[in-house]
């Protein structure tokens, strides 16, 4: 990964989000809350989760770029992870909240991106999830943002299908 692939990530990923926020507003709200099955999230969990995480995520590789070698990251019990997906939670967040939220992370993220240089790109650092411990930080960028956004739009996009196939 390079400078330059970061950047066409960048794009990538808020292209992700537009296309997430455009299909979340041509979609009836009822069917945003509704679940393919009981062991899959909602389109709105996903939303919930997807802006938690690319927060948390943006948040880290900021932290990152100022304290290199930091211990970062987190595990799938992670307390905010769990609570952004939690259906009372998400029952509380209406369409056009989830919307904005989604579109406000496009700066955010584009701006923590922008800071990223060539040398940052291979430093590594201890992380809370063993999976992840001693990846560099294109890792993070790479598989955490950019690649994250795109397979919840594809996530959303497949949980849709089979909710307006119920009707």
């Amino acid at each position: 990964m390079t400078v330059h692939t970061v950047q066409e990530g960048s794009v990538k990923m808020r292209e992700s989000i537009h296309q997430m926020v455009t299909l979340m507003d041509l979609t009836d709200a009822p069917l945003l809350y509704q679940k393919p099955s009981d062991e899959e999230w909602s389109v709105m969990q996903i939303a919930c989760h997807v802006i938690e995480a690319v927060e948390f995520w943006v948040a880290d590789l900021e932290a990152l770029l100022i304290v290199p070698g930091a211990k970062w990251g987190r595990n799938h019990e992670h307390v905010r992870r769990l609570a952004a997906v939690e259906e009372s939670s998400v029952a509380a967040v209406d369409k056009e909240q989830a919307m904005e939220r989604l579109q406000t992370l496009i700066p955010v993220a584009d701006k923590a991106l922008s800071k990223v240089r060539e040398e940052d790109l291979d430093k590594t650092a201890p992380s809370y999830n063993p999976n992840f411990d001693g990846k560099p930080l294109s890792f993070l960028i790479d598989h955490l943002l950019i690649k994250h956004a795109e397979g919840h739009l594809n996530q959303m996009q497949r949980h849709l299908e089979k909710v307006s196939n119920r009707k």
